[in-house]
């Protein structure tokens, strides 16, 4: 299958030379508290790591005060002591299903259960609305044990370690952008390969479903039973169709045990930069790169000739230990510039923010709506204060502190169970009361707390003495969607994926396609808010890691949702839900194409301009499939495909502004900011 690249100019590679919903009521902690850092942690939920600097341990014992709750999932969780739970991360259908649902790689998927091992190479097909690459059980390798927990999981990679009992028999490593899957014997076992096995360079290799699989081991095979003692290993990947005698030599010599991995991240002029380093003691290995990262990509080795074809376009594959690539950087811009509107445009954006400022009411319970209001009035606090209403801005503004005063309150949940945050002790993390969406498993955390979070970051640079009133619970609610670091409270960066360069939305991923992310722009949102606030804060690790995570972000949100290169046979113009093993026109609420439009462009901040408006072609053929004719009456979040209008086209927006009811603006916008920010696209 090939993925055609026509609307861009065709990807190069740069090598470098080697160079260096039930709710558990909330309970108060205990009276007192601790000065020890572990033993914050501990109390927090998780053992805290060896290595806790001080910001960490500063952001475990403020953890460790809040009152804490236990959500409705009740599963098994596979991981050992000491491991905080990867939730919303590639892993997660391994650790919270185990012996359920596959985990993928980005090149390989993977079925873990207690006593098997099962292998893949994704093979995408398309249809009208979904391109699937399901986990094909290509391989099975039974292994003598009866139960697995993750033991290790870093940057990229983890690793499971499989029990007989109480005997630890083996380890299995698996990592994102590498093709490879590791087994590491502990104790001496014979463990079978497939029937189609053969001998071959290395150890064996099997074609299994029009695939050849290479199985590369020291231990001596007899017909299919590999002979492993204890430490010995296997090393399994796929190669790739089309490869070269000088390709496969390299795969064979990358096929090596990896330690683990580590991300480096910059923000500077003008480019976010990521670097991947895979730990294999030196040994080259051979990693994989998104369509996204090929036009920058650096490597410290060569660049193969064969790619793999996943649902996301070609993987480009390098021999190294480590590859380097760069997005633009996005500024976060809070508000929008209204020095172009005419009197009488001003004149009417007045009068409609007038009748907005007028019905501002704070009654969402839930975390997300709540997010969404504060939002909402944090644009309409900005247009006052643009348009010279003063009084009105700073009236807005105190409601705006009394809502946030409750939701930001370290004892706000002690007596309650709504407009605060309680630490779930099952999880790791924070919980806003009320959950919605599923929330209290985990869901969609950064979504919602990116609303609360710009809201936050806009009055708080405006008013510097707003940082130490809402910093206690405000840094927490920043370390539970992007952690700069493991903490004892809190995994790094647990939305965001450093590989796929965007975040994951599902707590618990109870699906058999990976996990999943619907609203590209909301999680882009996020990190314009998180931005924010670190900026106002005087945070400035946490705000240029908000930085890099905003720039990858966007970068991903157009290469993959808003404006992908899709294959031929697909019959839309956008994806509204990518999953690990498939993509979708689709939302979780509503078919209408509107809404899978709409989703990938609310909230609809001056911020999205910046990078919603770079490709104009593409956004408006999302414009035309969601509102054909341009009649946006009785559609679903179609207000904010007005907005993605003015940017391509400011005059067909008023047309359609003029014919949208009020009643379809959506509770998170409003009509006077949807207005202000038509006429500010001019």
């Amino acid at each position: 299958m090939t993925f055609p690249r026509t609307s861009r100019p065709a990807r190069t590679l740069t090598v470098l030379a080697a160079s260096a919903l039930a709710l558990a009521a909330c309970t108060a902690p205990a009276d007192g508290g601790t000065d020890d850092a572990a033993q914050a942690s501990s109390d927090a939920g998780t053992a805290a790591p060896a290595d806790l600097s001080a910001e960490a341990a500063a952001i475990d014992a403020a953890a460790a005060e809040l009152p804490t709750t236990t959500g409705p999932f009740a599963g098994e969780i596979a991981v050992a002591d000491g491991v905080a739970p990867p939730t919303n991360s590639w892993l997660t259908p391994a650790v919270f299903a185990p012996e359920d649902r596959p985990i993928f790689t980005g090149v390989l998927s993977a079925r873990l259960t207690g006593d098997t091992l099962g292998l893949g190479l994704p093979q995408p097909e398309t249809s009208a609305k979904v391109v699937m690459g399901a986990h094909p059980q290509h391989v099975e390798l039974a292994l003598p044990a009866d139960r697995y927990e993750l033991e290790r999981v870093d940057a990229l990679s983890g690793t499971f370690a499989h029990y007989d009992g109480e005997t630890l028999t083996g380890r299995v490593t698996l990592a994102e952008g590498w093709p490879y899957a590791a087994y590491e014997a502990v104790t001496a076992q014979s463990i079978e390969l497939p029937a189609a096995t053969q001998p071959a360079d290395g150890g064996a290799s099997a074609e299994i479903g029009g695939i050849t699989y290479r199985f590369v081991t020291d231990a001596p095979l007899s017909g299919t039973t590999l002979e492993l003692p204890a430490g010995a290993t296997l090393v399994v990947f796929a190669e790739p169709a089309g490869s070269s005698d000088a390709d496969r030599e390299a795969l064979l010599a990358g096929a090596v045990p990896l330690a683990g991995t580590s991300v480096e991240h910059a923000v500077a002029d003008g480019n976010a930069t990521t670097t991947f380093r895979y730990d294999t003691g030196g040994t080259p290995t051979v990693v994989a790169a998104r369509p996204h990262q090929q036009p920058t990509l650096s490597t410290d080795g060569r660049v193969l000739d064969a790619t793999i074809p996943t649902v996301y376009g070609d993987l480009a594959l390098a021999s190294g230990t480590e590859a380097s690539f760069s997005v633009p950087e996005l500024t976060p811009v809070p508000e929008l510039d209204l020095s172009g509107l005419t009197e009488d445009e001003r004149t009417q954006v007045t009068d409609l923010l007038r009748a907005d400022l007028a019905g501002v009411t704070f009654d969402a319970a839930d975390s997300y709506f709540a997010g969404k209001q504060l939002q909402r009035a944090a644009q309409l606090y900005l247009l006052a204060g643009r348009l010279g209403l003063d009084a009105e801005a700073a009236a807005l503004k105190d409601q705006m502190l009394a809502e946030l005063d409750r939701w930001f309150d370290p004892a706000g949940c002690t007596g309650t169970d709504e407009k605060c945050f309680a630490y779930d002790d099952v999880l790791g993390g924070l919980v806003g009361m009320q959950p919605s969406y599923g929330s209290d498993e985990f869901n969609d955390h950064h979504f919602h707390y990116g609303h609360m979070l710009y809201a936050l970051g806009v009055l708080a640079g405006e008013d510097p003495s707003l940082v130490e009133r809402y910093a206690p619970v405000a840094d927490l609610v920043a370390w539970d969607i992007a952690a700069p670091e493991e903490s004892g409270a809190f995994p790094q960066r647990r939305a965001f994926d450093d590989w796929y360069g965007h975040s994951w939305a599902s707590g618990t991923a109870p699906f058999g396609d990976g996990n999943n992310q619907e609203s590209s722009s909301e999680s882009v949102n996020a990190w314009t808010g998180l931005t924010l606030w670190a900026q106002a804060a005087g945070d400035e690790a946490m705000a240029e890691q908000a930085r890099w995570m905003l720039a990858n972000e966007a970068a991903t949100a157009m290469e993959y949702w808003v404006a992908p290169e899709l294959p031929e046979g697909f019959g839309a113009p956008s994806v509204g839900i990518n999953w690990q093993g498939k993509r979708d026109f689709a939302t979780f609420f509503n078919a209408d194409p509107a809404a899978v439009i709409g989703i990938q462009l609310i909230p609809m901040s001056p911020t999205s301009a910046a990078y919603l408006g770079a490709e104009p072609e593409a956004l408006q053929a999302l414009v035309d499939h969601a509102v054909p004719g341009g009649d946006p009456t009785g559609r679903p979040l179609v207000d904010y495909v007005v907005m993605a209008q003015a940017l391509t086209d400011p005059a067909a927006a008023e047309a359609m502004l003029e014919r949208l009811p009020a009643e379809q603006v959506d509770n998170g916008n409003s009509l006077s900011y949807l207005t202000a920010f038509v006429f500010a696209q001019k």
